[in-house]
């Protein structure tokens, strides 16, 4: 099975501004999250356990987690170049969107960004399979993670959030 978890919440969380790759920490609200979520993975044993290299997503993990923590760049949050720290209103978030179909402004490209953790769910699939994997990531990871294992819908709304701070989300792998 495969636990994904979304990092606790941060300051910019709480006051929607875009966080891609700008290091933030947990705020409050975003270490008890963890907690809870520590509670409620208690029982689970689990085989391995992937972690994005950013801090939030790091300090989330090792409130869950106490063994061994394996950082994979592909987990790190979509570059939201020049949107960075800036407040997400819906225009930003349409100009975003349109930027990142390029990489326009300084942003990721959202293809590039799908292959990774594409190619991060394939080596889960590879090496993993039928074993307990604990993932901690970001929003934006987490909806392509989603979409990966829920076998890649056509029509399938990235704009979408599907998992909240804090959260979990599981799989069969």
């Amino acid at each position: 099975m495969i636990y994904l978890v979304r990092q606790g919440q941060t300051d910019w969380n709480l006051f929607k501004k875009f966080n891609g790759i700008t290091e933030t920490e947990l705020n409050q609200t975003g270490i008890e999250q963890a907690k809870l979520q520590a509670e409620n993975l208690a029982n689970v044993i689990f085989d391995t356990c992937y972690c994005s290299s950013q801090k939030r997503a790091h300090q989330t993990c090792e409130i869950i987690y106490k063994g061994k923590i394996i950082h994979d760049a592909r987990l790190v949050e979509i570059d939201c170049g020049e949107f960075e720290s800036t407040e997400e209103t819906t225009e930003s978030m349409k100009l975003f969107w349109k930027a990142i179909q390029s990489g326009d402004k300084g942003t990721e490209s959202f293809k590039e960004f799908i292959e990774r953790n594409c190619d991060f769910c394939d080596m889960i699939m590879k090496d993993y399979r039928w074993k307990n994997v604990l993932i901690v990531t970001h929003s934006a990871n987490a909806r392509i993670i989603n979409y990966y294992f829920n076998g890649k819908p056509h029509g399938y709304d990235f704009h979408k959030s599907v998992i909240k701070n804090g959260g979990l989300l599981t799989f069969e792998n």
